[in-house]
């Protein structure tokens, strides 16, 4: 995966630029699709990393095995070379004015701009205690987080905060490398927001045998990091030694910039469908927007985002909405998928768990309807339940559903 340098800007008139501001996915995606529509301007994008355009989600797999190929790389050159763009790599955006179109780079010099694209993602939640910053202390969001994994000695002991989706790939990531895991999370289980507890038990099961530790209940009150990271003690007292602490237990949009730009921000930079910020020539998209009171950690959504602001820079009149969510994980070879809501107060839960084959199902029913969905180790009937979900078919029987009898089911 090389890196895009960037020629001089001068070269050509900037006032007419597109400035795209960081170069993550969500921006790997909308320069792909404005490729492929063949967008006419100039583009220009800034962002603070070396390498660009790299897929994140494929970060765990590629921790875990450091011999195998696993590309990364969203950047096709083909593609990329149907566009007018330059890039800034290693560079921020120090100021930004949308009323003057223009805004100041970290090198010193300044860039005029016809439209923006605000893509600066999120940053994640460090425990809330006093501790001396250091490299130990970091997240698992970057490719420069993960060569500083790759580079740890063996059998460090690490600490992972958070038992989410991030969380759970970072610890079984680091497992996989041979180092002493502890997962810590301040639920009662696993994957809270997206399985319930037979399946999230099903799941922990499988992180336990795996040799990774688990502190349910439990959350970080104090980190010793003075010189360096020597241990952290939990709110349980418990104090665990750690050389190396992986803060995954949840992200912060990265809205300062915007709200430096005196554009509308609340938990992140306001959008509305047609992904415009407050002003209407500035527009958001990916983990630092917030639509509609929702922000966005998943790519399903972000990717969405990056579609309808594609076809809106070319004229077009897509609008985003936000669809009901889905999740899809694996972990040494099990499945997870979650579906639709699965914490509505009102809903029939039914369970069927085989501990043996390490796999369940849990349905959550509501007025004869399924409103959400939970699989682990066989989605083979992930698809349908989606569709249930999504066409509100009446359940004819609830218990034939969960058995998997589809022809007596609805």
């Amino acid at each position: 995966m090389g890196i895009i340098m960037s020629p001089d800007l001068t070269s050509s008139p900037a006032g007419d630029t597109l400035l795209i501001i960081g170069y993550g996915m969500a921006t790997a995606r909308l320069l792909n699709r404005l490729a492929d529509r063949g967008y006419p301007g100039p583009i220009c994008v800034v962002s603070r990393e070396n390498i660009v355009g790299y897929n994140r989600i494929q970060l765990t797999p590629w921790l875990a095995n450091p011999d195998a190929s696993i590309d990364l790389n969203l950047v096709n050159p083909k593609v990329m070379s149907r566009l007018n763009i330059r890039l800034l790599t290693q560079t921020d955006v120090v100021s930004f004015s949308a009323d003057l179109h223009q805004a100041r780079l970290s090198d010193g010099s300044q860039l005029s701009f016809a439209q923006a694209v605000f893509a600066t993602g999120a940053q994640p939640l460090l425990p809330a205690c006093d501790f001396k910053p250091q490299p130990a202390i970091r997240a698992f969001r970057t490719l420069n987080d993960g060569h500083f994994l790759r580079a740890l000695p063996k059998r460090s002991r690490v600490a992972v905060v958070g038992g989410g989706l991030l969380g759970l790939e970072a610890a079984w990531g680091l497992g996989q490398l041979g180092h002493q895991v502890t997962l810590i999370h301040r639920n009662s289980h696993l994957l809270n927001r997206q399985l319930s507890h037979p399946l999230a038990s099903l799941l922990a099961n499988t992180f336990i045998k795996a040799g990774i530790e688990l502190r349910l209940n439990s959350q970080v009150s104090g980190i010793d990091s003075d010189p360096l990271l020597t241990s952290i003690t939990l709110n349980t007292d418990e104090t665990l030694p750690v050389r190396c602490l992986i803060a995954a237990a949840g992200i912060r949009p990265n809205n300062d910039l915007g709200q430096q730009s005196v554009l509308a921000t609340a938990q992140g930079i306001q959008v509305n469908a047609a992904l415009q910020t407050s002003a209407g020539h500035i527009f958001a998209i990916g983990e630092c927007t917030e639509f509609a009171g929702q922000t966005f950690g998943l790519v399903a959504p972000v990717y969405a985002q990056a579609e309808v602001l594609a076809q809106r820079l070319m004229g077009g009149s897509a609008e985003f909405a936000v669809s009901h969510s889905e999740t899809r994980l694996k972990i040494s070879g099990l499945d997870v998928f979650s579906t639709g809501q699965i914490s509505h107060p009102k809903t029939q839960v039914l369970s069927l768990v085989d501990h043996h084959q390490q796999r369940g199902r849990t349905l959550h029913l509501l007025n004869n309807q399924l409103i959400g969905a939970e699989l682990l180790g066989d989605l083979s009937l992930a698809n349908y339940f989606n569709d249930l979900i999504r066409t509100q078919c009446p359940i004819n029987d609830n218990r034939e559903l969960l058995l998997g009898r589809l022809q007596n089911a609805a």
